[in-house]
């Protein structure tokens, strides 16, 4: 244990029977932790598991989470969380007066109760103004930080080796005190968000036991996405294993459009058309999921859904589905993988893949013959 960071960090291990002590923070019990993680949608996936662990070790623990109030559904009735301080989007674009409304808002909520900690998963310039409102005498941050970060919060120690994203961020949980295995990420599916998912693929001819496949071929940044037609090729080689639904964000709509309009199979295109909580629930009902390096890809991974992720640019063992790193399709023999979001090269490694690779990782994880 980093004393230099947590001073007396943790009282001497009690008996198995008896009820686990709380951490200590500079001799003071740790009663009230503030967990930063604004965005994004992947990346708010791979961190839940850390509320898990340590509400997991310590029952008594009042967690409270800061996020933007666009992904807030992934935290809705989580077990490990006992509140949410929802921000608007945090940007450098012009606000106005709703916005400046919202965040002043979010910070006198954030203010309402004493945090003995904050701890920054996020480690850019935004989530460390948060810390740094939120009153909280230790400030600690997920390695590395950037955009100034370490001059508010102090780095907890990363473990040496590869590690995936998810791991990584346990370690912030660990370096607490709390115990990663096993891992659970807490995610739930709303009840509303079933039924009105149900309703919509209803209102599209999809019996209610009909499998589905969701497929996301687009990713935020341009660089992780894959291919048109190799897409299509994928939704027309999978039109026999079930209902084929695009999913993803309104800005991705129109690409969504002409991966649709290449396919001889036409798929049901949801793209833009679901709120947070209802994709969450239609990836819930899915028995597969296709998608690059995205948001959607890691929540599929983290409801158990099989998810085979097509990687380029970014490193499939540490970005890839959590626990299924063999559905992980890449070209990494084409470059060095961890590239820039710029590519000299006109992205070789996404070019490399073809669809008869994805279409074989597919029929694996259909046919349950591989474990996750």
């Amino acid at each position: 244990m980093n004393r230099s960071i947590l001073a007396d960090a943790f009282q001497s291990p009690c008996p198995a029977a008896g009820p686990v002590p709380m951490p200590l923070v500079f001799g003071t019990a740790l009663r009230h932790l503030l967990i930063i993680k604004l965005s994004s949608l992947g990346d708010i996936t791979q961190a839940l598991p850390v509320a898990t662990a340590l509400r997991r070790q310590f029952p008594e623990l009042r967690i409270t989470w800061a996020v933007e109030d666009r992904f807030a559904a992934l935290l809705h009735r989580h077990p490990a969380v006992n509140r949410v301080v929802t921000f608007p989007r945090l940007t450098w674009s012009t606000p106005d007066r709703g916005w400046l409304s919202a965040l002043r808002r979010a910070l006198r909520v954030l203010r309402e109760e004493p945090y003995e900690v904050a701890l920054d998963l996020q480690g850019l310039l935004k989530s460390s103004i948060v810390a740094l409102w939120s009153r909280a005498p230790v400030r600690l941050g997920l390695s590395p930080q950037r955009e100034g970060a370490a001059l508010v919060s102090r780095a907890l120690p990363s473990a040496p080796g590869r590690h995936h994203a998810v791991d990584h961020y346990l370690g912030c949980a660990a370096a607490l005190g709390a115990g990663p295995a096993p891992v659970d990420f807490g995610l739930r599916v709303q009840p509303a968000a079933v039924a009105s998912v149900a309703r919509r693929l209803a209102d599209r001819g999809v019996r209610f036991d009909a499998p589905l496949i969701a497929v996301n071929p687009s990713a935020a940044r341009r660089s992780k996405a894959w291919l048109d037609h190799g897409w299509a090729a994928v939704i027309d080689g999978l039109d026999d294993a079930g209902t084929i639904v695009l999913v993803g964000g309104r800005e991705q709509r129109r690409r969504h459009r002409r991966v649709g309009d290449l396919a001889r199979h036409r798929p049901i295109d949801v793209t833009g058309a679901t709120t947070l909580a209802e994709l969450v629930a239609l990836l819930d009902r899915s028995a597969l999921h296709l998608a690059p390096d995205t948001g959607t890809l890691h929540i599929a991974a983290a409801l158990g859904r099989p998810a085979i992720g097509v990687y380029g640019p970014t490193l499939p063992w540490r970005l890839g589905p959590y626990g299924q790193s063999s559905f992980a399709v890449h070209g990494a023999q084409t470059c060095a993988i961890g590239c820039p979001v710029v590519c000299v090269r006109g992205r070789p490694c996404m070019r490399a893949i073809t669809p008869d690779q994805v279409l074989a990782r597919a029929r694996v994880a259909l046919s349950g013959r591989e474990r996750r």
